[in-house]
């Protein structure tokens, strides 16, 4: 079952979606730490795996859906109800694929990921309204309450998925990393959504890119760029504060760490694989600069 609600901090979810062009910038590693991040704040938090590659399913503990367990695709489809997508998340803490092998993350849902999801252009684009399939699941199935914060795990294309999404009005975090074709897809995340509220204002579409994500980022003891650990991560980082449209924009930096890598491997987020990794620090920073301010007197580890 899922988890239960412990919070009430409004009606409507706060909701946040995370998505990058170019694959490869850790945005499905940002997604699943800071919503971890929430959960261990008391905040009632799920992860929405919009993503083909489902890694964000994974890392919570799910390689694969569970036989006859429904996903998100499947709520697309209309098939299942949104609810019926939900799982406990969950980190792996040992063998097999028992729910013995695993331990539930307090407060955190996850909406299940499947491949499946490489066809939802396909089958938005059959039905006329297909934009609008987001808003109203969440308008007609979403209980007052249910969650304080939502967390959309986006994958990398710039078609009606990624526009159906932005339709609900969520909070845009675009994701880029420490290579120059980031600010690109940067530009490009932006240039799609400025179409979408041209072609769908009359529908309320008005997102656009409200924070930037840099992560995989060189950093030394004081929290600058290493330079000599990546002059193109420098340039990329430049051309952002030097952007008078992104400079505000731009969250803390999460540093470069190897054990990011390793949370697809373990199946275990960052905070549940090495608790004094550096990089927690990093992914407080940005929950503090996102608002999302502690519930709990004291953070869990």
């Amino acid at each position: 079952m899922p988890t239960s609600k412990t919070t009430n901090a409004s009606d409507a979810p706060r909701i946040f979606a995370c998505s990058v062009i170019a694959g490869g910038a850790g945005k499905t590693q940002d997604v699943i730490n800071l919503a971890v991040e929430a959960a261990g704040r008391g905040y009632s938090v799920a992860v929405a795996d919009f993503d083909p590659q489902r890694t964000a399913s994974h890392i919570l503990g799910y390689q694969d859906p569970p036989e006859g367990q429904p996903t998100i695709f499947h709520v697309l489809q209309g098939k299942n109800g949104l609810e019926e997508a939900v799982v406990p998340a969950r980190y792996r803490v040992g063998e097999g694929e028992d729910d013995s092998a695993f331990r539930h993350i307090p407060n955190l849902d996850l909406i299940l990921g499947t491949p499946e999801m490489a066809d939802a252009e396909v089958n938005l684009g059959l039905d006329p309204a297909g934009v609008l399939w987001l808003q109203n699941v969440l308008d007609e199935q979403l209980p007052a309450g249910r969650w304080d914060i939502m967390f959309f795990d986006c994958g990398p294309t710039l078609g009606i998925l990624l526009l159906s999404i932005a339709m609900v009005g969520p909070e845009v975090i675009g994701c880029v990393a420490d290579e120059f074709k980031y600010i690109i897809g940067l530009q490009d995340l932006e240039d799609t959504l400025d179409k979408g509220a041209r072609k769908f204002r009359r529908f309320g579409f008005k997102t656009e890119v409200q924070h930037i994500l840099a992560t995989n980022i060189p950093l030394d003891a004081q929290g600058n760029i290493r330079r000599s650990g990546g002059a193109v991560a420098d340039d990329a980082i430049k051309a952002i504060r030097s952007n008078p449209d992104w400079h505000d924009k731009l969250l803390p930096i999460i540093r470069r760490k190897q054990r990011f890598k390793d949370t697809i491997v373990t199946q275990r987020p960052l905070r549940f694989l090495d608790p004094r990794n550096e990089a927690l620090e990093d992914i407080a920073a940005v929950a503090d600069a996102l608002g999302i301010q502690r519930l709990n007197s004291t953070r869990k580890r």
